[in-house]
């Protein structure tokens, strides 16, 4: 358990524009801190600690020397860190650290004409480090507004001083701006106050939006140079995501869709960073190359075969193209790090992101899929104890969103309760992402129906292939999942033997009221199109309203500094649950949010989940119950 609840130690790895350094992002005293390394010889140059509640997010190598660092904050007791979108600049020898955008950047201002930095209330995302700028990078914002309704701009920011110059506005809210990674803007996106998706392109003065309404749902993913066309990921009504090219006079062609899976991400050329390939996720994780690159397709394809059975993906390259930073991540493996030469095609270990965890000692994970009477695949993911494969004892996970999906890779949840002697099932039900608008949109309006109605034929389907004991299944999930783990029993009560509901959603006409969805106006149509506005069906389909229903032992965990599902979900389920005469095992954290965090109540939660489990469906649980 200690092993399995413990963050990964390395978070992240990249390395400079021209080689000569590694910033590092490693876990340390509980504190996500920056650690700069050379690499001739390999030895440390200097740091990042923030110290206190600040820790160290995401960064990017803006020039060789220096780093931009997103700065993520624990927020009051809040044991999870939070990015409120503040940018911090520091060179690699640890020098010359400084706030350069957010809250904390702002300087006195002299009154003379030497501008000095300012707060900003506001997120910033990092658009372009622009490379031929050593001192410069492009931002794109997104304002701190009560209502989330103000409209953001791009930004030019002097990463030594902070002082900022605004490039433009941008044209809707919500989205962000996008360039050819030279500095030029090409496109922006954004929502309208329904939550419709728009997409915007760069004109002479300001934006001007995209014609042709099949391309709004499209996202900006790369650029060519030489032919001066961009790529856009295109989300189309009915069908899998496409990979397409726009010319600038609008025109575009398409260059690679899959018919079980969309795009989740994209592999660029090393030097020129146009898109070469897309990786995949139909089950097990894929690459498909729509170019050749000069070579560099066929040598990703013999990492890839080098690194059989797992996931590879280059975290960053220099600026020559030469060398890279490779991250090998699978289902027994949450990531180790090597350096390689692309000339030479050395590949030289780094870091692991978990050194204490030993792969054989890990349970694989096994794709699978079922089809349901209407005709939709549903993909699952197993999780065996080791050498068992029968009539097993089931914990079925269901995920949150639940516009999200399971993937193939290391799973920690799945990890804990199969080296426990548990079966693990996890089912991409409809409305999952992923796998095309079609089957997203027929999760519509159906978190109490057909989504709970594919979850029940996943865990038909393990029991009649043999894997599942019928008698001993239990659900658990967080989120939509815990909204799941208690609305599946009510649907379909002969399933379970018992139920954990994690910072679950139980009451659904809360979620107008309470929680940060319903705080704009972008949310409050998200909530209309995807649950509907009619009192009886949300009182129908929400567990709060059904717990006559609920005859099996119950488990409610929460965290009460919750905003996206508040604790008042779970204070009035389990309100109810008392009045009517039900009992319920709880553990209510003061000190955490939609998800526990440190590793200690982590350690708590597992430790209580899987004494729970035990009592009901774990070894000699049929035997106590028949006594």
């Amino acid at each position: 358990m200690q092993d399995l609840v413990k963050h990964e130690d390395i978070q992240q790895v990249k390395i400079s524009p021209k080689g000569t350094h590694l910033a590092i992002r490693k876990l340390y005293e509980g504190e996500r801190i920056l650690v700069f390394m050379s690499l001739k010889p390999l030895e440390i140059t200097g740091l990042l600690r923030f110290r206190g509640k600040e820790e160290v997010g995401n960064f990017y190598w803006a020039n060789d020397e220096r780093v931009v660092a997103e700065v993520i904050s624990r927020k009051a007791a809040l044991e999870a860190p939070v990015n409120y979108g503040s940018l911090y600049a520091i060179n690699y020898d640890g020098t010359m650290g400084k706030n350069i955008f957010g809250w904390a950047a702002g300087e006195k201002q002299t009154g003379s004409r030497i501008k000095k930095a300012e707060s900003t209330y506001a997120h910033a995302t990092i658009i372009d480090v622009l490379r031929d700028k050593d001192n410069e990078i492009l931002v794109s914002t997104y304002p701190w507004a009560k209502d989330w309704e103000t409209h953001g701009e791009v930004l030019r920011i002097d990463i030594y001083s902070g002082v900022r110059s605004k490039v433009t506005a941008l044209p809707q809210v919500g989205g962000r701006a996008f360039t050819d990674g030279r500095g030029n803007l090409l496109f922006a996106n954004g929502t309208d106050r329904n939550d419709n998706v728009e997409l915007y392109r760069k004109a002479k003065v300001g934006w001007t939006r995209v014609d042709n309404p099949l391309l709004d749902r499209a996202t900006p993913v790369g650029f060519d140079a030489d032919s001066g066309e961009a790529y856009l990921v295109l989300d189309r009504k009915g069908q899998t995501e496409q990979l397409i090219k726009l010319d600038a006079t609008g025109k575009y062609s398409p260059v690679f869709q899959h018919d079980i899976s969309d795009i989740s991400g994209i592999i660029h050329h090393p030097l020129t960073d146009k898109p070469l390939g897309t990786y995949l996720h139909p089950d097990y994780p894929e690459e498909h190359f729509f170019d050749e690159g000069n070579g560099f397709a066929a040598f990703f394809r013999g990492l890839k075969k080098a690194f059989q059975g797992y996931r590879i993906s280059f975290t960053s390259f220099t600026d020559d193209g030469n060398k890279g930073v490779l991250r090998v991540h699978g289902d027994r493996l949450p990531g180790d790090y090597f350096l390689v030469n692309l000339q030479s095609k050395k590949v030289d270990f780094l870091l692991s992101s978990a050194e204490w965890l030993d792969p054989n000692r890990l349970n694989p994970m096994r794709a699978d899929s079922l089809t349901t009477e209407d005709g939709l695949r549903i993909g699952t993911y197993l999780t065996f104890p080791s050498e068992q494969t029968a009539k097993l004892p089931m914990v079925v996970l269901p995920h949150g969103g639940p516009h999200a999906r399971d993937y193939w890779g290391y799973d920690r949840q799945a990890q804990i309760l199969s080296q426990n002697g548990y079966l693990v099932l996890q089912v991409n039900f409809r409305g999952s992402t992923g796998y095309g608008d079609h089957f997203y949109s027929a999760g519509r309006r159906q978190w109490g129906g057909n989504i709970q109605r594919d979850i029940a034929d996943a865990v038909n389907w393990a029991v009649e292939k043999g894997y599942a004991d019928r008698g001993r299944i239990c659900i658990f999930g967080g989120s939509f999942g815990g909204y799941s783990a208690l609305m599946n029993p009510i649907r379909y009560p002969d399933l379970y033997q018992c139920a954990i509901g994690y910072v679950g959603v139980y009451d659904l006409e809360m979620m107008y009221e309470k929680g940060d969805i319903q705080r704009r106006d972008r949310g409050i149509a998200y909530l209309k199109r995807e649950l509907s506005e009619n009192e009886d069906f949300l009182r129908a389909n929400s567990p709060l309203y059904n717990t006559d229903k609920l005859d099996l032992p119950l488990f409610v965990i929460h965290g009460e500094q919750d905003e996206r599902v508040p604790v008042e979900h779970a204070e009035a389920l389990l309100e109810q649950l008392e009045e009517d005469g039900k009992p319920v095992k709880t553990l209510m954290v003061p000190n955490e949010g939609h998800g526990f965090f440190s590793e200690e109540n982590n350690r708590r939660l597992y430790t209580e989940l899987l004494g729970f489990l035990d009592q009901h469906i774990g070894i000699g649980a049929a035997e106590k119950r028949e006594r």
